[in-house]
């Protein structure tokens, strides 16, 4: 049987995973910055090939690394053990720009579905009858 988690758990994750992969991209930062070869774009495609597949490796390992360091932070109805871990930093390796996208439109889905549940409940008092009287 398959459980659809709710939008706020969702929201929950969506939010954790922009704040890992901030943190990652940082720390990939700080690599780039220690390892001029990493930082500079290279005029040979072979050459510059290789810096972006570094630059990829050193994300993932980053992601994962940063995942593995907020254990604490993350919600207890995730998995804490080494498979959460790995999912959540190769997740977070992906990017907050992608990450912080997805947030928004939840975000937006989940105001129209607050929106339609009222609109829900203003009709049902409507025909009820018991929708307060203003003006008189």
């Amino acid at each position: 049987m398959v459980t659809l988690m709710d939008t706020t758990k969702l929201t929950t994750v969506i939010s954790l995973l922009v704040a890992l992969s901030i943190a990652s991209e940082r720390l990939v930062d700080i690599i780039k910055g220690l390892v001029p070869w990493l930082n500079q774009q290279r005029r040979k495609p072979a050459e510059e090939g290789w810096r972006k597949a570094a630059l990829q490796v050193i994300a993932v390992f980053a992601g994962i690394t940063t995942a593995w360091l907020a254990g604490p932070a993350v919600p207890a109805f995730l998995p804490h053990d080494f498979t959460g871990k790995l999912a959540l930093g190769l997740l977070a390796s992906g990017g907050s720009g992608f990450w912080n996208s997805i947030l928004t439109y939840v975000t937006k889905a989940k105001e129209v579905k607050a929106a339609e549940a009222e609109s829900r409940q203003i009709e049902a008092r409507a025909k009820k009858g018991t929708l307060p009287k203003h003006g008189h």
